[in-house]
């Protein structure tokens, strides 16, 4: 299996489009050794998210060959930089069974990303995306707050959120992922984001979209002081 991969990496390298961002055969190979000791029980032997636990695990694993990530600081409808895929199986994703993967080496992790990249025909005709500008956070007046709530109703976010962000909208029951799963809104008032619960962390889902699921960009109906006035908002809901 291993020298297959190798040799598809390989491959794909050498089709690969100018703009596009293979990965790089030899990390992939390398990479394959950490990817069968950690990740092939969940993401499976060819990375399509059927690996032997994948049936008992809420929400299923990543199908790597789709090419669709969620968790990216790229434009939607955009594939993630390689910083992107390093930072979730660094840091894992909250509330998920997707760990951190801090433990092992630095090495192995940038290893793993060539991996996850060699799963997915996109990364060799597709460019990576662009990261977006995350402008520097403002004060989180009452004012903000209030503005926040505008915006909050200006993009229906309690269509799917819910009035108090509790997740509970009355679209919730009928969102579905890109692969026809049910799929739930985010609850704001508890817990931590998948990604992580930082103000800059709310901004780039924002302003980004999760690609596959009905959660959309607003980066082109809200403005930066619109997107951080959102986050102030939904900030305020947190309850726990």
């Amino acid at each position: 299996m291993h020298t297959r991969l190798l040799a598809a990496a390989t491959l794909l390298a050498a089709v690969a489009s100018a703009s596009a961002t293979p990965p790089d055969p030899a990390r992939a190979g390398r990479g394959r050794h950490a990817y069968d000791r950690y990740c092939i029980s969940c993401h499976g032997v060819d990375g399509d998210g059927r690996g032997p636990s994948a049936d008992w695990i809420d929400p299923q694993p990543r199908d790597f060959t789709s090419g669709t990530f969620k968790f990216r600081s790229t434009p939607s409808g955009t594939l993630p930089t390689d910083a992107d895929l390093y930072r979730t199986i660094t840091n894992g994703l909250h509330r998920t069974f997707m760990p951190r993967w801090e433990p092992i080496t630095e090495l192995e992790r940038r290893d793993l990303v060539q991996v996850v990249k060699a799963f997915s025909p996109k990364f060799t005709s597709e460019p990576q995306g662009t990261p977006i500008t995350i402008p520097p956070r403002p004060a989180f007046t009452p004012e903000l707050v209030q503005k926040g709530k505008g915006v909050w109703d200006k993009v229906q976010c309690a269509a799917c959120h819910g009035d108090t962000g509790k997740g509970n909208g009355p679209s919730a029951s009928t969102l579905r992922d890109d692969w026809g799963r049910p799929i739930e809104p985010r609850d704001f008032t508890r817990g931590s984001l998948k990604v992580g619960d930082t103000p800059e962390d709310l901004y780039r889902t924002f302003m980004t979209g999760l690609n596959g699921t009905p959660m959309p960009s607003f980066a082109e109906s809200i403005n930066e002081e619109d997107a951080w006035a959102l986050v102030a908002y939904v900030k305020s809901l947190r309850r726990d």
